[in-house]
Formats: structure tokens, sequence, C-alpha cells
């Protein structure tokens, strides 16, 4: 059995390993940060087709874009959740909403919804979006880089510019509101 390489740079020499045209890198670096991705994008749109087509969108960013990736610059974690954050901005940019109206019935018929998702697991989305919604902006985005992409303070530091002694504080302060809310929301 193969063991991964965990150290903090293992991201980077997969980058690198891209950059120079190795699929299997490339792979790899999906494989790493494709759940995160689309966790960190479904918790921002509450979409589950706009998470998968933003991701989806990241991935084929990222092979348009390696080559622009400079690791003597900096560490890839940072720089490719850099381009997601800017992609997330990107799609509230341009998103316009299209009134139902303007549909024939019959295309309105063919986008109707024929799978309802299981009850409780839209009832837990419904509360976690109801407590994030409790979140300053701030709180909410190092909500979201710490626990939902899993990111280091160290990378979530660098990514916005802020001391990781002042992101733990502020992520202590985030627990012990989730904690609050969920013990007298139960």
């Amino acid at each position: 059995m193969e063991l991964k390489d965990i150290t903090p740079d293992r991201l980077t020499g997969l980058a690198v390993r891209m950059k120079k045209g190795d699929r299997r890198a490339a792979a790899e670096l999906y494989d790493e940060l494709a759940s995160k991705v689309y966790g960190f994008l479904f918790t921002r749109t509450s979409n589950k087709e706009v998470a998968e087509d933003l991701s989806q969108d990241v991935f084929l960013k990222l092979v348009e874009k390696i080559d622009g990736y400079d690791p003597k610059r900096g560490r890839f974690v940072i720089w490719f959740w850099q381009m997601v954050r800017n992609m997330l901005i990107d799609y509230y940019r341009e998103k316009k909403a299209i009134p139902f109206s303007t549909f024939e019935d019959e295309t309105v018929a063919m986008m109707a919804v024929t799978e309802m998702p299981e009850l409780d697991s839209k009832l837990e989305h419904a509360k976690i979006k109801e407590f994030l919604v409790t979140l300053s902006k701030e709180e909410r985005e190092l909500f979201e880089l710490r626990y939902v992409a899993d990111m280091s303070y160290k990378e979530i530091s660098s990514l916005l510019s802020k001391s990781e002694g002042a992101l733990r504080v502020a992520t202590v302060r985030v627990k012990a509101k989730v904690r609050d809310h969920f013990k007298n929301n139960v």
C-alpha cells in the first residue's frame, strides 16, 4: 500500500508536475480538491447544480491557467483558492435572473423537478443555511474556508491577508456561535 505524502507543499509539488504535463499529478490535484471546492461553492450558492457546474469550471480553468502559476511567488493552494473565489465573484457578477414568464409552458414542464431529495437532508441543509445567515460576511468566509474547504490557518492567512493569530481567535468565536445556535435550536 502506497502512503500519500501529506506535507503542506504536496499540492504545490503536484501543481508543478501538472504544469510540466503530468496527467497523474493533475488527477491527484482533482481528487484532493474536488470535494472541498464543491462544498465551498455549495455553501456560497445553496444550489447543487450551480455548485457542480462551477466546480467543473474551476478545474477547467485550472487546466487553462496552470502555466500562470509560479511556485516562486507562493504556494499553489493560495493561488488556487484565490482563483476559486474570483470565479465565484464573477459568477455573481454575471448572474442574471430570467423571469419564468419568458418560458413557454412546455419548457417550464421540462424544467420541473421530478425527484424530491430526502426530507431530512433538506431540513439539515435549511438549518445550516439558517445559521450561516446569522454570521457576518467575514465570519461566514472564515467558516467556509476553515471547515468546508479545510484550509489551514496559514493558508487562510495568506489568502485573506490577516494574521494567523487573529484568524484563530475569530474561529474560536465562530465555534462558540455554532455551539450556541445549535444548542438553542435543537
